[in-house]
Formats: C-alpha cells, structure tokens, sequence
C-alpha cells in the first residue's frame, strides 16, 4: 500500500467541523495558552480547519462540484444549477459565485496566526503520554506543511483574480482593509520560493514517520504545486511578451518530479483506477481530497429514470468529439462530421478506451449494479430522455467518478469512498509536455532528456489504454495536444483553467455541441451559445471586499 500521497479522509470528519477557538469564554474555558499546550483538540485541531478548507469547494461536492459544466466538457442537466452562472452573465462583483477569496483568505489568516504563535506550544507536560513521541514529531512539521497549505492557497487566488494581496503576517482590521494588491509575478515567486524552502523538511511518505499518520502534507505534492505554478505563469494569460523562459522553469520543475516519481513511490496506474473505492491508494495519485462513504454524487449524477438520479453532469458532443479512434487517431467529429444513422453504425466502437470510461452513451447498461442496472435510453422518449424533467440536455450522462455500484433505491442503499483528485503524476507528463514544446519550440526536441511526444505518449501508452502514439510538431501538435489534454484530465476540473490559461475562450467556450437521438435513432447535432466577454479570464474582486477598501482594484471589465 502506497502511503505517499496526502490522504485526508482522516480530516473529513474531524477538519470540517473542529475549530480550535482562540477566544476565551466562560463556556469553552479555552484561551490562546491552552490551545498551544493541548495538542489533538488544540494546536492540531487549528491546522485541521486549515486544511478542511481544502474541502471548501466552489460548490456543493455532490451536486455542481465540477467546472466542467462551464466548459466545452458538460452541460449541467437543470437550468437552474449554480454552474449556469458562469455561462449565462449571471455573475458579477456584487455576485462573484465563488468562495476562492474567502476560503483562500481564511485559510491563509489561519496559517499566519498559527505561524506566529506556535513556538509557544510547549507539550512538555503530556511527556509521559503514550501519544507525546508522535505529537512532538508532528508539531515539528507543521510549520512546513502550514506554509505549503498557504502556498497552495495562493496559488488558487493567482489562477483566479491575477494579482492578489500578499499577505504573511497576522494583520489588525484596518490593515487588512488598507492592503493593495501585488502582482502577479510576486505571488508566483513567493510560492515557488516557499515551497523550495519547505519541501526538503516535508516527508516523502509517512510510513517511517512515528506514527505513519497518513494525512501530512509531502514533498511530493510540495513539489508538484511548485510545477503547476509555473506552468500557470508560463501560460500566455499571464506571461503576455512570450517569455520562453517561463517555460523553461516549468519545464525543469516538472522534469524533476517525473525523475524522481519512482523513487518516490508513483507510477502510472491504468486510467479506470484513477476513481473508486481504493482510488484513495493508487500510487498515481499525488494529492487526493478523499471522502467518508456517500451516494450523494451517485444521486447527483446517475440518470433520470435511475432511481433518486438526477442527471447532473452531462458530457457534450463537445467532448465526445475529440476522442480518437484506436485504429488511426481519427477524431470522433472527423470521421461523423454530420448526422449519425445509429441503426447502421455503431460510431463508438472503436474509440479511444477512455471514452467508455468516462461517458455514458445510450444504450450502455449503467449504473453497473445488479439491483439498478439497465439499458440506458437517450433517444427522445426513451426512459433516461426527453421529455422526462431534468433528463440529459447532450444524450449522454457522466461515469467517470461516477460508482456504478452504488445503489441509490430508497431501500437497501450502499455507499462507497470517493476521492477528488488534485495533482496526479498523469498531469505532471501533459505539464512537462506542454512546457518543454514551448521552451524548445519543437516536440521532439530532447534537451530536457524526455521529447515532448514522449512525454505524451507514456499516458497513451497505459496498458488498459494503447493508443497511437503521437508524431506531430508544430501547430498539429498544438492541436492535438489540446484535445489530448482535455481527454485525458476530463472531469478533474483542469478545462475551466487550461483554456483561460490559454487564452482560447473564443475557440472552446462560447459554442458548445450537444447532440439529440431520435426515436429513430438518428443521431444529430446542435449548437448552444454560452455567453462570454473578455473580462472572465479573471474573475471579480468581490464587491464587498473592494466596499472595505479603498486601496483593491477592480479586475478589468468588472
């Protein structure tokens, strides 16, 4: 069993509630003194709210927890879903949609005040505890894993609004309300400048570590954000004169995790065992949001007509149009460019294994255990179809991260453990990738010891997948790296940033294609148009923050 990874399903049920209160009353009888001297329901417990914000996503988990529905990659099935909000205008700066400020901010406040005070904590008193070897070992790494966690949480605030107040000191309201914003390039600095400093005293893995309490920070992830950053800050968004350097720097930095992935513990796994139950263990996986046993997603996203399902994230013609054939790497929308008579052909035989992994077409038997499964039916009038309230606007359903195992009968329901996966060593070879073609120019260019297409074709090599391999350079290479990308990463919440990076929102976000099936199975495509405008590569500084201070600009165009 690997255990290198971050593993905080010990959190999800400790973190999201515990908050160590630093606040006297007569009520807690808990004051600054006593937090620092007891160690699980004081200091530990105030570097658990930390990291429990990294549980504080944009949107409930088990309903619009993906960004994908504001992407070419879905179509949330009810009009009414949060999502929609990023593809109707119905955000806005006194109506940002989003928590990143807050929680990015709370959780940084959090680390700061820790930061400071912690070399009050004195255990000297539980020395005869049979605890006290393994509380003092992990008090002497929370300073580092508490500046990765606010690295990663700067990170978060960089992607999202650019430039951002930078703050590492505890600071009184009115400065805090007073404080400008700096730029970018200096958030990204401080990151990769922190995270240097901090990953060498950061374990591997936590199995030699008194204890092996599984759910510290590593150096693994330390040193994966560091490659993701900047990869960010090589992206033309934010390095807008080209600077191949930038990209050079993410280059070497993801290089570096891949040279260093078997030592460490990864490897690729085959590409259906990035979710699951044991997903929370698979040696590809570098840092994971793991969670207790639940249906709820199940609920979220199985098929109307499944019983409690409610449709959820529905992949798009978008979407299913980019994979490849296995025979030649022929796109699905180069050899189906129009209507599809499905009584005829089967157009997803053939296809790229990922796709059938990943999507759920009419016809398949879904969910996949005994007492709900069934031939899923799309056509209009089918049972999982329109006209049926809240059924698939595109005909297909989501399966990735989906388990088909759940039952979700209102008798006799079964739950399974779900891991949400942040960093993964699969990206890290599309990062480098990307990186060291545009450092290099070409992508088969070796003078980082691994081409570009190389680097690609290790994913596309996977035993359960085996497709051809890539040749390309140039803009073709481009082109295909874009489509590989978005395959590859589909549903982990990397197209909403990948194409802002890009700056390509023209290209991937203001069209989508869903398709229809008749009753006569004829398969059809439409066009819907979301709105977008230039001023969403960023998002809005809240207007309530810009209200407390007069010193924050706005984001253009807001």
């Amino acid at each position: 069993m690997k255990l290198h990874k971050i593993c905080l399903f010990i959190f999800a049920g400790i973190a999201l509630n515990a908050c160590a209160d630093l606040n006297y009353t007569e009520q807690n009888m808990r004051d600054e003194e006593w937090s620092f001297e007891y160690f699980e329901n004081g200091i530990k417990n105030m570097v658990f709210d930390v990291y429990a914000q990294l549980y504080n996503n944009e949107f409930e988990t088990n309903s619009a927890y993906f960004l994908a529905g504001a992407t070419d990659e879905a179509q949330y099935a009810l009009e009414t879903g949060a999502i929609n909000n990023y593809t109707n205008g119905g955000w806005s700066a006194a109506n940002p949609y989003s928590n990143v400020w807050t929680k990015s901010y709370t959780a940084i406040a959090e680390v700061c005040t820790i930061l400071e005070k912690i070399d009050k904590a004195d255990l000297s008193e539980w020395k005869y505890n049979a605890s006290y070897e393994m509380w003092a070992s992990q008090l002497e790494l929370f300073p580092y894993e508490l500046r990765f966690l606010r690295a990663y949480f700067y990170f978060e605030l960089f992607r999202t609004y650019g430039d951002v107040p930078l703050v590492t000191t505890t600071l009184t309201n009115a400065q805090a309300n007073s404080i400008a914003r700096t730029p970018a390039d200096e958030i990204v600095k401080f990151i990769v400048d922190e995270i240097d400093a901090v990953a060498p005293n950061l374990p591997v893995s936590y199995t030699t570590e008194v204890g092996a309490e599984i759910g510290r920070a590593t150096r693994v992830a330390a040193y994966a954000l560091k490659a993701r950053t900047l990869l960010y800050a090589a992206s033309p968004l934010f390095n807008t004169n080209g600077d191949k350097s930038k990209w050079a720097k993410a280059a070497e930095a993801c290089k570096f995790v891949i040279d260093n992935a078997s030592t460490w513990g990864l490897s690729l796994s085959s590409y259906s065992a990035l979710w699951g139950h044991e997903a929370f263990y698979n040696p590809e996986i570098i840092l994971g949001l793991g969670r207790g046993e639940s249906n709820s997603f199940e609920m979220a996203n199985y098929p109307v007509g499944v019983e409690n399902g409610a449709s959820g994230n529905c992949p798009t013609q978008s979407l299913v149009d980019q994979y490849e054939y296995q025979n030649n790497g022929e796109t699905f929308a180069q050899r189906y460019p129009g209507s599809i008579d499905l009584t005829a052909v089967d157009p997803y035989e053939g296809l790229d294994p990922r796709f059938a992994l990943t999507v759920v077409k009419n016809g398949d038997e879904w969910p996949t255990n005994g007492t709900q499964k069934k031939a899923i039916e799309t056509f209009i009038g089918g049972f999982n179809a329109a006209p049926v309230y809240g059924a698939t606007p595109t005909s297909y359903y989501l399966k990735k991260y989906v388990d088909g195992s759940c039952v979700t009968t209102a008798d006799n329901q079964t739950f399974r453990r779900h891991t949400w996966i942040l960093f993964r060593l699969g990206e890290l070879y599309l990062d480098y990738a990307e990186a060291v073609f545009n450092a290099t120019g070409s992508a088969n260019d070796a003078t980082y010891g691994l081409t570009a297409n190389e680097a690609v074709n290790k994913l596309r090599d996977r035993s359960d997948i085996k497709m051809p391999k890539f040749t390309e350079d140039g803009n073709a290479w481009v082109e295909r790296y874009e489509r590989e990308r978005l395959v590859e990463l589909a549903f982990e919440n990397h197209r909403f940033w990948d194409v802002r990076r890009w700056k390509k929102a023209d290209q991937y976000f203001k069209t989508i294609q869903v398709a229809t099936i008749s009753s006569s199975k004829q398969l059809t495509r439409s066009t819907i148009t979301r709105q977008w405008e230039e001023k969403y590569y960023f998002y809005p500084i809240p207007q309530t923050e810009l209200k407390k201070n007069g010193n924050l600009t706005q984001n253009t165009g807001w």
